[in-house]
């Protein structure tokens, strides 16, 4: 299914969302917190107040004025964040947006831009002693966040001190009033160079654009413009310049995005799992699972790809799925709010 899914990616031309031809374009209205170096950071003092600068500003620019849209960044605190996504307040959040299996289930994500460590980070001089999942460890994060949830499943002992703003963190932990931070490795690299530590890394993340449910055309359009963005090198020079990073890409632009697409599908497992657990179904079904390799084989034949390939693929992936299913406790908590979703909504 994701080879398929890639060749329509890279082969086919998605065509720009526009309106008819005596229609000014819409403009482009791209959810941005303002509070989250290196992505997205507003100006509140000064002749720039209200301004916004980041890696994923720049790429909301460039993106509409290539596609000859106004663009209007619309603020949004990051607990309102899914919220305010799925009422149609913004048509796409880009603010270092981590990739996660409940937000695959809402809306559409894009192919990931960046990647980025969730770390505990501690003062230079603090002595690393112990372990941070104790209640006598007062450790701050950002409110409503991803870093929040990372936070409360790895150190679920931690006094957590949640901030509303996220620029405060390295003040807390800087003036003593909390031990540690919870942050990720490309928001840390923009603290004061040789005042904190890295002492934990919790979870490697993955970021992306989160569009709103309902613009499936903008979701293609995003995606293969950022693919071909990929292609000429622009993306690699914005991370360069915005986040601070000059390794090129280990792999073409077509492998990242097929891993990419196979790790998604281990995020989403998870629920899979309780979801199967509430139909009463077993965990494993070897007549559903070869009725998907088969399909995966077919689907790459028709494609123009390597059948076998394929196979192999998504026996990989069936294993690897699996894997992380008999994994998931029984009692584990939905990561969804309300109803957990059937088995039929995930697929």
């Amino acid at each position: 299914m994701h080879l398929l899914v890639l060749a329509l990616i890279c082969g086919a031309a998605c065509s720009a969302v526009r309106t008819p031809a005596d229609r000014t374009p819409l403009p482009l209205r791209v959810g941005t917190s303002g509070d989250y170096p290196p992505f997205s950071l507003r100006t509140d003092t000064g002749a720039d107040a209200g301004t916004y600068a980041g890696f994923d500003v720049t790429v909301a620019r460039a993106y509409a004025t290539e596609r000859g849209r106004a663009l209007v960044l619309v603020p949004f605190r990051w607990p309102e964040l899914a919220t305010r996504l799925a009422a149609g307040d913004f048509d796409v959040a880009m603010s270092g947006v981590t990739v996660r299996g409940d937000r695959l289930l809402t809306g559409t994500l894009t192919a990931a831009v960046a990647r980025a460590d969730a770390v505990v980070l501690v003062r230079h001089d603090e002595k690393i002693a112990g372990s941070f999942d104790d209640p006598r460890r007062r450790v701050a994060v950002n409110r409503g966040g991803h870093l929040e949830r990372v936070a409360r499943a790895r150190l679920p002992r931690a006094t957590l001190v949640t901030v509303d703003d996220n620029r405060s963190l390295p003040g807390l932990l800087r003036d003593r009033r909390v031990d540690a931070v919870v942050t990720d490795t490309l928001e840390a690299a923009t603290y004061a160079p040789g005042g904190f530590t890295i002492a934990a890394r919790l979870a490697r993340d993955r970021k992306a654009y989160w569009v709103a449910p309902g613009r499936d055309p903008l979701a293609r359009d995003l995606d293969a413009w950022l693919l071909a963005r990929e292609r000429d090198g622009s993306l690699a020079r914005w991370r360069a310049s915005e986040l601070h990073d000059p390794r090129p890409p280990s792999v073409s632009p077509e492998i990242a995005r097929v891993v990419d697409l196979a790790a998604r599908r281990l995020l989403v497992m998870p629920a899979v799992a309780a979801a199967k657990r509430a139909a009463n179904l077993p965990l494993v079904d070897p007549a559903r699972e070869a009725t998907v390799i088969a399909r995966a084989a077919e689907r790459a034949a028709s494609a123009g790809l390597d059948a076998t390939a394929a196979r192999r693929l998504a026996e990989a992936q069936i294993a690897a799925a699996r894997a992380v299913q008999e994994a998931t406790p029984a009692n584990a908590a939905s990561t969804v709010a309300g109803d957990p979703p059937t088995l039929a909504t995930i697929r």
